[in-house]
C-alpha cells in the first residue's frame, strides 16, 4: 500500500499545467483505492506538508525582494534574476512559470489528500472515534497548505485587492477538487479576485477545524497558523477591523513572546528556534529546506562568506533605515544579524567593503560542514512581530494611530523595543503613522517577500534606492534609475504562456495586462 501511495503523490507533483495536473498515469489508481487504512492516510499526510521546505523562501521570496527597490544589482552580477529585477519579464520566461506550476501541483496534491481523507472517513467503518478526529485533522492541515499555495499564487499573478473592484478584477483558475479530466473543456477559467479571496477565506474556515493547538516552533499547522494567516489576508482584503481582532488576539495570547535580546534573534535565524515562530518547517540533513538568498552572499569559493560574489547588495536606502550613522545602527539588535560587512570584487574596479544581507546564511544542522554557508533554513511563514505589525497598520487606518493603548504607537513601540538596545518613544501622528509602519515592515521583514505584497497594497511607487557605491552596482534606466508605478503591468506576474496556450478557458485574452 506504500508504493500505490507513493505513486499517486509522484504523480500528482509532477502534472502541471493547467487540470493536467490533476490526471494520474496508468500505474496510478483512483483516490477511493489509494488510502484505505489510517497507515496510508498518515503516509499520505507527508504530502500535505513536503512542499513547505519549498513555499517559504527561495525564488518565491527572493524575486520579489530583489524587484521590489531595496536591493542593488552588482555591476557584474550575472543577469540573474535579471528579467525582474528590470522589470523586463516575459509570459514565455520559465523563471515566471515556476511558481504557477508548483503552487497548482501543490494544489492538486492537497486535492488529492482531501478527498481520499474524506473517502476513508465516510467509507470506513473499522475507524475508532480517535481514528476519525484525526482525519479531520488531515483534512483541515491540507486546507492550509491550500491557502498558501493560493496566497502565492494571488499575491504574484493577480493584483492588489481592491474592495471597490475586486469582483470585476481578475483572480485565478480556482481548482477546487481533484476531479482529473482530459476534457480541455471543462478546465477552470479565471475566477473575479473577489471570488479568488473568498475562495481563501472559506479553505481558512475549512482549517478552522484543527484542534491543533499552538505552540512555538511547531512543525504542524495549528489553529494559530491559521488565524495568523487569517490576519494577513484580512489586511490585505483591507478589512481592518477584522484583522486587527484576528491579530490582538494571538499577540495576547501568552503561547508565543518577541524575541527580545541579541542571543533570541540570532538563534531564530540561525538554528531556526524562537519564541515567536509558529511554524518552523521540518526538515533533515537529507532532505532539507529551499535554499533562500544565496545570490545575496554567492560565495563559491571559500563558501564560508569571507570571499562573497553578492549578485544582489543591500541599498544605502535599506541600510538607512536602520539607523543613520553606523552607531545608530549597532543599537538595532537585527542589524548585525542581518548585514554583515565583507570585501566586494567588481571587475576592473578596486575591492570594496561594503554591507552583504546575511539574514539566510542557514542553519548549521543542514550543512556538510560547520564553516560552509548553504542558505538553507527552515520554512518561517508565520511570525508573531507580523502580527504586531498588522495591528500597527491596522490601527493607523482606523483612526487610532495615537491611542496608548490600542493604536500605532503602542505595536510599533513594543515591537522596537523588543529590538533595539535602547528603548525610543515614537512620536507618531495620525499623519505620519503609516510612514512608521512602512519603514518598521521594512526593517523586520526584509527579505522575507513582503515587500511587493505590501508596496501593492499600499500602492507606493517602486524607487530603487540609492547604492551604497555607485562603482559597484548596475547603471542604468532599468537599474540605478528605475521607477515603475505600483499600477505598471510588470507588478504582476504574467500567467505563463504554456498555461494560456493549453488551457482554452484562459487564453490571452485572458492574460494580466501588457503581456
Amino acid at each position: 500500500m506504500k508504493k500505490i501511495i507513493f505513486l499517486a503523490i509522484t504523480a500528482l507533483t509532477t502534472l502541471f499545467v493547467s487540470c493536467d495536473m490533476e490526471k494520474l498515469p496508468y500505474s496510478a489508481i483512483e483516490e477511493t483505492e489509494a488510502v484505505q487504512s489510517m497507515e496510508d492516510a498518515v503516509n499520505l499526510r507527508i504530502s500535505v506538508y513536503s512542499p513547505t521546505k519549498g513555499m517559504f523562501g527561495g525564488m518565491r521570496w527572493d524575486v520579489e525582494e530583489m524587484r521590489g527597490g531595496l536591493f542593488n544589482a552588482k555591476a557584474d552580477f550575472g543577469n540573474y534574476y535579471g528579467l525582474f529585477y528590470a522589470w523586463t519579464l516575459q509570459a514565455s520566461d520559465n523563471d515566471a512559470s515556476g511558481p504557477w506550476f508548483s503552487d497548482y501541483s501543490i494544489i492538486a496534491s492537497c486535492n488529492f489528500a482531501i478527498k481520499s481523507f474524506e473517502n476513508l472517513l465516510e467509507n470506513n467503518a473499522d475507524l475508532t472515534e480517535k481514528d476519525k478526529a484525526t482525519l479531520k485533522d488531515f483534512i483541515a492541515e491540507a486546507y492550509m497548505t491550500r491557502v498558501m499555495a493560493y496566497w502565492d499564487l494571488v499575491t504574484k499573478y493577480c493584483v492588489a485587492y481592491d474592495p471597490a473592484t475586486a469582483s470585476e478584477t481578475h483572480g485565478l483558475p480556482l481548482q477546487k477538487e481533484y476531479a482529473p479530466t482530459s476534457d480541455r473543456s471543462k478546465y477552470p477559467g479565471r475566477s473575479s479576485l473577489e471570488e479568488t479571496y473568498q475562495f481563501i477565506l472559506s479553505d481558512l474556515e475549512e482549517a478552522g477545524n484543527l484542534t491543533t493547538k499552538g505552540e512555538a516552533n511547531s512543525k504542524y499547522w495549528t489553529i494559530d497558523c491559521v488565524n495568523a494567516m487569517r490576519a494577513r489576508v484580512l489586511l490585505n482584503m483591507k478589512m481592518y477591523e477584522e484583522a486587527y481582532d484576528v491579530a490582538l488576539a494571538l499577540v495576547q495570547s501568552t503561547t508565543y513572546s518577541l524575541a527580545n535580546d541579541k542571543a533570541k534573534l540570532n538563534a531564530m535565524w540561525n538554528t531556526d528556534a524562537s519564541s515567536e515562530l509558529l511554524f518552523a518547517s521540518a526538515g533533515s540533513f537529507q532532505d532539507p529546506p529551499t535554499a533562500t538568498g544565496s545570490y545575496y552572499i554567492y560565495d563559491n569559493s571559500a563558501q564560508d562568506g569571507s570571499t562573497p560574489n553578492s549578485q544582489y547588495l543591500p541599498s544605502q536606502t535599506l541600510i538607512d533605515l536602520y539607523g543613520a550613522t553606523p552607531e545608530e545602527r549597532a543599537k538595532d539588535r537585527r542589524y548585525s544579524i542581518y548585514f554583515q560587512t565583507r570585501p566586494i570584487n567588481v571587475e576592473s574596479v578596486a575591492k570594496q567593503d561594503l554591507e552583504v544581507f546575511w539574514k539566510f546564511v542557514g542553519n548549521p544542522i543542514y550543512r556538510s560542514k560547520e564553516s560552509i554557508i548553504n542558505y538553507r533554513n527552515a520554512g518561517k511563514p508565520f511570525r508573531l512581530a507580523e502580527q504586531y505589525l498588522i495591528l500597527a497598520e491596522c490601527a493607523a487606518n482606523l483612526n487610532m494611530a495615537t491611542d496608548a493603548s490600542t493604536g500605532t504607537v503602542k505595536w510599533l513601540t513594543e515591537l522596537r523595543n523588543a529590538r533595539l538596545e535602547e528603548g525610543a518613544s515614537l512620536p507618531i501622528t495620525a499623519n505620519n503613522a503609516m510612514n512608521y509602519v512602512k519603514d518598521e515592515w521594512n526593517r523586520e521583514f526584509v527579505g522575507e517577500g513582503f515587500r511587493m505584497i505590501n508596496m501593492k497594497r499600499w500602492g507606493d511607487k517602486i524607487i530603487r534606492g540609492t547604492s551604497q557605491n555607485p562603482k559597484m552596482t548596475k547603471s542604468g534606466k532599468d537599474y540605478d534609475g528605475l521607477e515603475k508605478e505600483i499600477t505598471d503591468s510588470r507588478c504582476v506576474w504574467p500567467i505563463p504562456k504554456a498555461e494560456i496556450d493549453a488551457n482554452p478557458q484562459i487564453g490571452w485574452a485572458n492574460q494580466n495586462p501588457g503581456y
